[in-house]
């Protein structure tokens, strides 16, 4: 049986339709990526505050736990919840809504995002967390964004916030170490 583009096919048990199905599936599959799936992916931790959702890319995180015990700090700065034990060291308990200047949730977070950053400890209160994604990430978006849009591969889009940025705006003042 020949096939365009001069290929013979040797399927004494198949119609040329049926062939042609079958060629186009092996296309498809040896096929190289779309360009989509040759930007670069990230993978992140989507969570929320409230009714808003967020993500946050796991190399940003060193673990994910429910909230201990949270020690209040007498005239502490308004996005920081208290201090907790956790580990052997002391972290500092920060509620971001007011880094990404949202109202508060009715409800105190019940999860922590510890986040990969050495002095001082810090540790994210969020309402919940949702899932483990991956993104298309386009790359910075330049300026002091906060937080960039970015495309699941489920075609959800997700605010990621820009982990660096909100520590920097979080620490105005000097908060506890250990």
């Amino acid at each position: 049986m020949s096939m365009p583009g001069d290929l013979r096919v040797a399927a004494p048990f198949l119609d040329a339709e049926a062939v042609a199905a079958v060629l186009a599936e092996r296309q498809r599959a040896l096929a190289p990526p779309e360009a989509a799936d040759q930007r670069a992916r990230t993978r992140v931790l989507t969570w929320t505050l409230g009714d808003e959702a967020y993500a946050t890319p796991l190399a940003d995180l060193f673990e994910v736990a429910a909230i201990p015990r949270v020690t209040a700090v007498p005239g502490a700065p308004a996005a920081l919840v208290g201090l907790i034990a956790w580990r052997g060291a002391v972290l500092n308990l920060f509620d971001p809504a007011v880094a990404l200047r949202l109202a508060a949730p009715e409800e105190p977070g019940r999860a922590m995002l510890v986040l990969r950053h050495a002095a001082p400890r810090i540790a994210l209160q969020v309402s919940a967390i949702t899932a483990a994604a991956a993104v298309v990430d386009r790359g910075a978006t330049g300026g002091d964004t906060l937080t960039r849009f970015v495309e699941a591969d489920d075609g959800q889009r997700l605010a990621v916030v820009d982990t660096a940025l909100l520590i920097q705006r979080l620490l105005a003042r000097p908060l506890q170490e250990g």
